[in-house]
């Protein structure tokens, strides 16, 4: 369902189209959900903020969009050989979105003993990825597995063309090198940088090494390639 918002807040854009994924306007909701909806990435507003594409009031339903079961990876279900997909980009030594094959499992688990004197198991789960020289503590929010798509496009790719997953085999000699949006992150960096109200006492590309993104470990010269570009450029990577 679309809704036309009527007046512009903080958030919203007066006369833009709007897609809504969750409504409450039956009289049949809590009073603090009750004339509601809810628009994915922007929060939950009043429906007399909108209208719908015809101009009239939102129609009197409820209709809520289910919510998707996640699930956590476990690391009793992970074997050596499996790959995983990199989630978190606070790793020195992984790409976020990067591919990476498990090459070992290693388990240090044991029991330990209560000042009650109930055992209990003190968790210690590590993974080595192939071309990563040491071990990271295992961490469910961090990894997922590949998908059913995922699995069938790399095994087309093997079949039909002969080639291997694209997994990451060894370490970059920079992050930033394996990203496909690499300028539009490094001006997302640039511009964390220049609205930093702490920045001082350094250059702008400077801070956004070494405060900004110091995981990133990037060099002033990482920038050079923004420097000369139109500021209309800028702002369309800005907006990708």
């Amino acid at each position: 369902m679309i809704a036309i918002c009527k007046r512009p807040t903080k958030r919203l854009v007066k006369g833009a189209r709007y897609k809504i994924d969750s409504i409450w306007n039956d009289g049949s909701s809590q009073r603090w959900l009750e004339g509601k909806i809810f628009i994915s990435g922007i929060g939950r507003f009043t429906v007399g903020n909108f209208t719908d594409e015809n101009g009239n009031e939102l129609p009197k339903i409820k209709m809520v969009s289910p919510v998707p079961q996640v699930v956590h990876l476990k690391f009793e279900d992970l074997k050596e050989g499996d790959i995983l997909i990199c989630k978190s980009g606070n790793y020195k030594s992984l790409v976020e979105g990067g591919m990476y094959r498990i090459e070992k499992l290693i388990d240090n688990s044991r029991t330990q003993t209560g000042w009650n004197g109930n055992a209990w198991i003190k968790h210690d789960h590590k993974i080595k990825f192939v071309g990563v020289k040491r071990s990271l503590t295992f961490s469910a929010w961090s990894f997922r597995k590949l998908t059913s798509e995922e699995s069938r496009d790399i095994s087309l790719l093997s079949l039909l063309e002969g080639k291997e997953a694209p997994v990451i085999k060894e370490k970059p000699a920079k992050k930033i090198d394996l990203m496909p949006n690499k300028n539009e992150v490094l001006v997302d960096i640039l511009f964390r940088a220049v609205t930093d109200v702490n920045r001082h006492a350094i250059t702008i590309p400077e801070w956004a090494c070494q405060k900004t993104a110091p995981k990133m470990e990037l060099d002033v010269s990482d920038f050079d390639s923004l420097m000369d570009l139109p500021l209309k450029d800028v702002i369309k990577l800005m907006e990708k």
